[in-house]
């Protein structure tokens, strides 16, 4: 058997054409890869990486692997040697195992120069190594198994004719079908619930997940159920030569029985499995709390992502993960299914445009290189998925103000996983939390919060709840005080957002024993009076305190925390538009240092109108997080203070802000003491059997001084919107329509003080960004690509060179 290994490597290399093969084989690798500048060059993609080789490496290999496996019985066939190989003490297995490892050797020995692109790569990254090894090995072990597979189609091809050119064609024709054409099948919806089974039938599907650095036992078991059934075939093949009826039958139930084995491992395999990530940061390694929700997926769930189309490198490798990571997905519950839609092939493209908004895909425009120039275009990052009847909208590009296009993608990428199952999990939940939105102090009224709202209605039950509206007590006629104790605590969250009226004791009472009862609160206080109306009739204002009016100073004392009674002011802020000019307004703090935390990581700047500062009190029960800081140029005004529009003119200086890292936003968790603890409380509870609870159970509180956080604007400048209209949460339509991350802060944190999935916490993950050392690229890109196009092929001459010079020595000697 090694003699025939061997003489199989000697019969490859003693051709012209095997040499020829592998040229070819290379020399297409390097145009696509180094030269022609598309989607596919690796200089142009901008990141360092060679995942562009796995991805036309199947294509590339429909050529190579049917050149090399061509000849290995044809040959034998055409020149009668058949017989006489099969007369040797080699059984018929032998014979092709060992024709299937020389192969497969040769294989190896092709790819063993494209080594240097990864080098090449190394040595480009930003800095000097910034690649993930881990991902590239994995990347090559599933190129391995899939010119395993190409090998095994070949030998089967080759022992079914004498003609080395029919089985060329032929092995490139059935390679192709099962690398693509169980999809285009799947494609077709012929098939009903069954398309996941035809798609899994195909090499594509299971090449993809190793391709990305996953090696799943499913995949494996795949390939090397393909690579037997295929031999097994080749072998039934040369058996047939010396057939009659008894061994006839006997071979094919051997057959039967090998491809019964086959299909019994796999199925058995898609139940018990397990995953390897080789990515560096196991960017593929899904949290239990995803894994949770995707088990419970029990019909047909389908995400339509409209990342279809021409885009430059950092979209391409967002829609590359975003696909990347449904698979992942897919492995998990195979009643996942996506598409990718290209929003401008539609026959009306802005009725689409137009119903992708209503339904919360929000559009972003990109800048697009033409043959002309640069020209602005506007895409949809995002999708909708639908579940049973519901459906819900994803948007997958994380906007964040100042940052580069390619550090936005990153953030993305890292939020994919998160966006992805929330998705999931807006779609699926069946008992959805109630979120009450309080009322009676002047809170903001609903059309300010209707953005907020509705963006919180897909995920969670919503409701108003008015402090000082009490049901009626049927047996006394009074307000009955248990009812309304009842009714604040069926709520699991109370919004408490912009109250401008005091609260009195009964009011605090309520509210202090629906904490004591777990209950979770979110404040969004203004502890100054201001606001930009005051300066459209006079050039400026006085901003007088009025937290100790609204009398719950005391209560959130006891807490943990203290607003403070001064305005906010930051060099880092956003813009006022007096329809003339846009100017910096340092009362409006955008919090771009954010804290790493699961509600905060990598988001866009949270904009504050006229916010205050908090400080944090000793309560050992409670442990506090800051969650919104100022930057380290920033400075509290006193009050009463007079706010006034020359600030607007006048040019500003970071010296200027004396002060750093001031806190607008805290989270409270954990045991919080009451109130009322040792004091007076309001009269008549134990009359209607009501008993005060002194210390609460385990819970959580977020206290922002800013309620201007959580309000949207209303439509006064877009005339394709009806006046008054609710804007998105974030949005500044004075600014040319920015979008803050006011939604995605209030979101997050909603989320994570009810989701007890622990799927927030997902947003903590972190991947590194990859980047190719650009200016270094355009200085040597030449040296490159001559070193990536040249030295493989010399390499293969150099080896040919050498080997003859072996093979000629070694017959001089004999002679």
């Amino acid at each position: 058997m090694i003699s025939l290994f061997k003489k199989e490597i000697r019969a490859f290399f003693n051709s012209v054409t095997g040499y020829l093969v592998i040229s070819v084989f290379l020399t297409l690798n390097s145009l696509f890869l180094w030269i022609i500048p598309d989607e596919f060059n690796l200089l142009d993609g901008q990141y360092a990486s060679i995942e562009n080789l796995f991805i036309i490496a199947p294509w590339v290999f429909l050529f190579l692997i049917p050149a090399i496996t061509m000849r290995m019985f044809a040959d034998e066939k055409r020149a009668g040697t058949m017989e006489f190989l099969l007369t040797k003490p080699l059984t018929e297995i032998q014979v092709i195992l060992a024709k299937y490892l020389a192969a497969l050797s040769l294989v190896l020995f092709s790819l063993l120069p494209t080594l240097l692109y990864f080098y090449s790569i190394y040595e480009l990254g930003n800095p000097v190594g910034n690649i993930d090894t881990g991902a590239t090995m994995g990347s090559y072990i599933g190129l391995f198994f899939l010119g395993g597979a190409y090998v095994a189609i070949g030998l089967l091809s080759s022992s079914l004719t004498d003609n080395p050119i029919i089985s060329f064609i032929l092995a490139a024709l059935l390679s192709f079908f099962f690398y693509m054409g169980f999809d285009q099948l799947a494609s077709l919806d012929i098939f009903g619930d069954q398309d996941l089974i035809i798609l899994n039938l195909g090499i594509n599907e299971h090449y993809l997940s190793i391709s990305r650095g996953v090696v799943d036992s499913r995949d494996i078991l795949y390939f090397l159920g393909i690579i037997v059934f295929f031999i097994t075939m080749a072998r039934l093949t040369l058996q047939s030569r010396k057939w009659d009826k008894q061994s006839r039958k006997q071979d094919f139930l051997t057959f039967g029985l090998i491809t019964a084995i086959v299909i019994v491992f796999n199925i058995a395999g898609s139940f018990t499995f397990a995953r390897f990530d080789l990515t560096s940061e196991k960017r593929y390694s899904l949290s239990d709390a995803t894994i949770d929700l995707l088990d419970r997926i029990e019909d047909p769930m389908l995400f339509r992502i409209y990342l279809e189309g021409e885009f430059p490198a950092e979209l391409q490798r967002l829609k590359r993960e975003t696909q990347q990571m449904l698979d992942e997905f897919r492995a998990y519950n195979g009643l996942i299914e996506y598409e990718f839609i290209n929003p401008t092939s539609n026959d009306d493209p802005e009725q689409l445009a137009q119903l992708l908004q209503q339904r919360g895909v929000m559009p972003t425009t990109i800048d697009m290189r033409t043959d002309d120039g640069r020209t602005q275009r506007s895409i949809y990052p995002g999708g909708l998925v639908g579940y049973q009847d519901r459906e819900t909208a994803i948007n997958l590009l994380q906007s964040m103000i100042n940052r580069s296009p390619e550090y936005q993608v990153n953030v993305s990428v890292q939020n994919l996983e998160y966006n992805l199952a929330n998705s999931v999990r807006r779609l699926i939940m069946q008992d959805k939390p109630l979120i009450g939105f309080t009322e009676g102090h002047g809170e903001w009224d609903r059309k300010y919060v209707a953005s907020i709202s509705a963006e919180l209605a897909g995920t969670y039950r919503l409701d108003r709840f008015n402090l000082r509206e009490f049901a009626v007590d049927s047996t006394t006629g009074q307000p009955s005080l248990q009812s309304q104790l009842r009714r604040i605590n069926s709520f699991d969250l109370l919004v408490v957002a912009g109250p401008t009226t005091p609260f009195n004791e009964l009011d605090k009472f309520l509210i202090d024993q629906y904490v004591m009862n777990g209950g979770k609160i979110m404040w969004l206080i203004d502890p100054v009076s201001a606001n930009m109306d005051s300066l459209s009739k006079a050039s400026e204002f006085l901003a007088v305190p009025q937290m100790e009016n609204l009398n719950i100073d005391d209560m959130l004392f006891k807490y943990g925390v203290r607003l403070n009674t001064v305005l906010l002011q930051d060099y880092n802020c956003a813009g006022v538009n007096d329809r003339r000019e846009i100017n910096d307004w340092p009362y409006f703090p955008v919090m771009l240092d954010l804290v790493d935390h699961p509600i905060t990581k990598n988001l866009n700047g949270v904009k504050l109108e006229f916010g205050s500062t908090i400080d944090t009190i000793y309560t050992p029960s409670v442990k506090k997080t800051p969650l919104l800081v100022s930057s380290q140029y920033s400075k509290e005004q006193q009050t009463p203070g007079i706010v006034t529009l020359r600030t607007l003119y006048r040019e500003k200086y970071p010296e200027e802000f004396q002060q750093k890292y001031l806190t607008t936003a805290v989270l409270l968790e954990g045991q919080f003491e009451s109130i009322y603890r040792n004091r007076l409380v309001p009269k008549n509870l134990e009359a209607q059997g009501i008993s005060l609870r002194d210390t609460s159970r385990w819970t959580q509180q977020i206290v922002i001084a800013d309620a201007d956080v959580i309000k949207n604007q209303l439509n006064l400048v877009n005339p394709n919107l009806e006046r008054g209209v609710p804007l998105p949460l974030g949005m500044d339509q004075f600014l040319g329509g920015v979008q803050f991350g006011n939604d995605d802060f209030i979101l997050n944190a909603v989320d994570y003080m009810l989701d007890d999935s622990g799927l927030i916490s997902v947003r903590t993950k972190e991947f590194k960004i990859r980047m190719l050392n650009e200016p270094r690229v355009k200085e040597t890109r030449f040296f490159w690509v001559i070193l990536n196009t040249a030295v493989p092929i010399a390499f293969i001459v150099l080896f040919g060179i050498l080997y003859t010079l072996n093979r000629q020595r070694k017959h001089a000697i004999k002679a």
